[in-house]
């Protein structure tokens, strides 16, 4: 069997391709993705303080360094090419500084930001929050394809997430072929193309889209035209409700109530 598109879904403002109800229950757990490369002449972009529930967020760059703090007392930097875990449980503030690399001379220089959004299961969507931070030199490569999360080819990402999961930062040169068979019960998922070139069983993975995948455990086979790169990202469908409200997600309102009162209390922290 293969598995082939279904849809490909626009983004809004140009980065973000997961807002609307309806594309978050044919993709849940997956519940927002922002994505994308900007041209840079600056020192670097800073997201200040800002509060999150009931997600899991992973966080994957490259082009810059980011800075990160919360108050979940968890700080530190991550180095180009890296991974961010951010469990968000009942509440937690966090701010993000993606830096210009310091070695870096040019004047204008790329960033690439990838930043999924996965809805939390009922057992995890109050829980304290919890960190990662994985540098680039352990984030494991298999032939050209970086493993941020789950396994392939019998290598598995530091990456910890609560969630039955694949996520792959796939290069491929011209003329060559990635297959993947889809991992047990991954049912969903999407293509997010880093360059155009790729074709998936002849039809075009189009550029500033995201590429819906058909729900099914068939194989995945990408055909490179020229030198391409893309984001592949499946999972186990949850079923669970999804309630959003501000920059949280929750499965049922009573969540929803306790964590804003939760981040009520952590915003003196932030606010003084």
């Amino acid at each position: 069997m293969q598995r082939q598109i279904k849809r490909y879904q626009t983004p809004r403002r140009g980065i973000q391709y997961i807002v609307d109800q309806q594309v978050r229950e044919e993709l849940s757990p997956f519940v927002f993705f922002d994505a994308g490369t900007m041209l840079r002449n600056d020192d670097g972009m800073f997201i200040g303080y800002h509060p999150h529930s009931g997600i899991g967020i992973i966080t994957y760059f490259d082009g810059g360094n980011l800075d990160h703090g919360d108050t979940g007392d968890n700080d530190g930097i991550i180095k180009d090419g890296g991974i961010q875990w951010i469990r968000a449980g009942g509440g937690v503030w966090h701010q993000e500084h993606y830096r210009k690399k310091p070695e870096e001379t040019a004047e204008n220089w790329h960033l690439s930001i990838h930043q999924l959004w996965m809805l939390l299961p009922p057992e995890l969507e109050e829980s304290e929050v919890e960190y990662q931070n994985i540098q680039p030199e352990n984030v494991p490569v298999v032939d050209n394809v970086k493993v941020i999360a789950g396994s392939y080819q019998g290598v598995t990402s530091s990456l910890k997430t609560p969630y039955n999961m694949t996520y792959l930062d796939v290069k491929l040169n011209k003329g060559e072929t990635f297959s993947l068979p889809t991992p047990e019960k991954q049912t969903r998922g999407f293509i997010f193309p880093r360059a155009e070139g790729a074709k998936l069983y002849g039809e075009d993975v189009l550029p500033n889209n995201l590429t819906v995948l058909e729900e099914n455990e068939g194989v995945i086979e990408i055909i490179a035209e020229q030198e391409v790169r893309f984001i592949l990202v499946l999972a186990e469908p949850f079923q669970y409700p999804i309630i959003p409200h501000r920059s949280s997600l929750h499965t049922n309102y009573e969540a929803i109530e306790r964590s804003m009162q939760r981040i009520e209390q952590q915003s003196t922290l932030v606010k003084g």
